[in-house]
């Protein structure tokens, strides 16, 4: 026996040699070898899996953080690889997103007996979800592989409602998340203003050359656009860092937390510096809002200023076309109310690419009104009223027109339906008596989403990051706190209640 042991120590060093030397041969190789895409997220998948699994919560960290930096590693890639047809690296998000759900399966299980209100919107929203996948394989005018694709634009971040619903009472992590987007939004704000004043680097020249963005360029420049895939997007995110800014200032009057209002004007300049004209207007209406409607206590009043506001905003975009066309509110007259004929194919066609091309086009406003009349037009017809075309087959410059032709009427009516609800949950919970740090969190998605419901109507802003991780994440969260405070104020009362019928029993 003792020889066998003898033996076979020899082989064992010989397998233990040959296995250690090929380790450190592909560790080496690793070390000098920059993986190409595919292998990147395989890695990433990899060695995020148990830690999302074992604690979900870390998922939201990696959503808000590594997400805004994926544009941006993305193009560092060109330096080493060609641009591929399609890029594994923007699946990054959807694999957090699926690995953070499946983790916190169970809690969705224990979480089934939650507030009747809570267990109808979590309905409601899954079923939306359950049709968006349904349309990407049928009735969709796309091709199956071009549906699946623009999929990903609407689907995976629909699930961060309900993980933002169950972690809404996590108000550290909550507050951390905010911190961390004023964090990220300065670092994006400085790298836009190196763009700006210092132009781009190599990575970025790499990236001009390899795709056909033409909304990226105003007259054959580049506008600023940061760590972010299109300036749109960077205007977006200094957008969602200035409600950031207006959370945390409010949750406690102090002044260290009123210094981070100086933060405001970075973001709100570099905002300006994409030119991206709906974004200044809702960073400038998100600070009316906030300091003077959200202090409104009449629901009726507020939603007066509301409308009134987005009628503002209409007649701004008119105001600015009327300045700089000659023939001005005719034309739009004309488009309204003329029938469709080869003036208005052309607004559809030849002058809506240079419109798109440049947003101070001319033209930009009538063929939107243009393309908005034909949907209406085509929604005469039955199928297309009832069905429309199916998952990201068009993209109408108006996230309300876009459900209108990509889903039909019932389409238009969930998303009015969901963002009316939203706002109104959200002035609920504000005239509700709870903790001055739940009010402030209350008010910032309120604010929030009447932004994003104005800035949406010459735009689909929750169709890519940050505007869908936000916006579902945080009505997640806003939802979930109107059911538990909800529940803790009529346990209240019926304490309250009791204690009077002792007493004067």
């Amino acid at each position: 026996m003792l020889t066998t042991i003898r033996a076979e120590k020899p082989l064992y060093s010989i397998f233990l040699f040959f296995v250690v030397s090929l380790t450190g041969h592909l560790i080496a190789y690793k070390i000098v070898h920059i993986p190409v895409q595919l292998e990147a997220v395989i890695l990433f998948t990899a060695f995020s899996f148990y830690p999302l699994i074992r604690k979900p919560s870390l998922g939201i960290y990696l959503i808000f953080i590594i997400v805004p930096f994926i544009p941006f590693i993305r193009r560092l890639y060109y330096l080493q690889y060609s641009r591929p047809e399609i890029d594994p690296l923007i699946a990054v998000s959807d694999i957090i997103i699926s690995l953070t759900m499946t983790g916190l399966f169970f809690v969705f299980r224990e979480n089934r007996e939650e507030q009747k209100c809570v267990r109808i919107i979590n309905r409601i929203i899954l079923v939306y979800f359950v049709y968006l996948i349904i349309r990407t394989f049928a009735v969709n005018i796309l091709p199956l592989r071009e549906a699946l694709m623009r999929f990903r634009f609407y689907g995976p971040s629909v699930l961060l409602f309900f993980i933002g619903s169950l972690f809404a009472t996590h108000y550290t992590l909550l507050k951390r998340v905010w911190l961390l987007t004023l964090f990220i939004g300065c670092i994006a704000a400085l790298y836009g203003l190196k763009q700006l004043y210092f132009g781009y680097s190599t990575a970025e020249q790499l990236w001009f050359s390899s795709i056909s963005f033409t909304t990226l360029f105003i007259k054959g420049l580049a506008r600023p656009f940061s760590l972010f895939q299109s300036p749109a997007s960077f205007a977006d995110y200094m957008q969602f860092a200035i409600i950031g800014v207006l959370i945390l200032s409010g949750q406690k009057k102090t002044l260290k937390r009123k210094m981070i209002l100086l933060l405001i004007p970075l973001f709100f300049y570099t905002a300006l510096i994409t030119s991206v004209r709906s974004n200044w207007i809702g960073i400038l209406l998100s600070l009316f809002i906030w300091f003077f409607i959200l202090q409104i206590k009449s629901n009726k009043k507020r939603i007066t200023l509301i409308v009134s506001i987005s009628l503002i905003f209409i007649f701004i975009q008119l105001l600015d076309f009327t300045i700089n066309y000659d023939k001005g509110i005719n034309s739009v007259i004309s488009v309204i109310t003329g029938a469709f004929d080869q003036k208005q194919l052309n607004l559809l066609v030849t002058e809506r690419t240079s419109a798109i091309s440049n947003p101070f086009e001319e033209y930009s406003l009538l063929s939107r009104l243009s393309l908005w009349k034909y949907l209406i037009t085509l929604s005469a017809y039955p199928p297309h009223a009832l069905l429309g075309r199916g998952v990201g087959s068009l993209n109408a410059d108006s996230l309300y027109f876009t459900y209108l032709a990509e889903f039909g009427y019932p389409g238009l009516f969930f998303i009015l339906w969901f963002v009316i609800f939203s706002i109104k949950k959200g002035f609920t919970l504000i005239d509700s008596s709870v903790p001055t740090e739940i009010i402030s969190l209350a008010k910032g998605i309120t604010l929030l989403n009447i932004v994003l419901a104005v800035v949406n109507i010459t735009g689909t802003h929750i169709h890519s990051f940050p505007g869908d991780v936000y916006f579902w994440f945080w009505n997640g969260v806003l939802f979930k706190l109107c059911a538990v405070h909800k529940d803790v104020q009529k346990n209240d009362q019926t304490e309250t209640d009791d204690s009077h019928s002792i007493s004067t029993g």
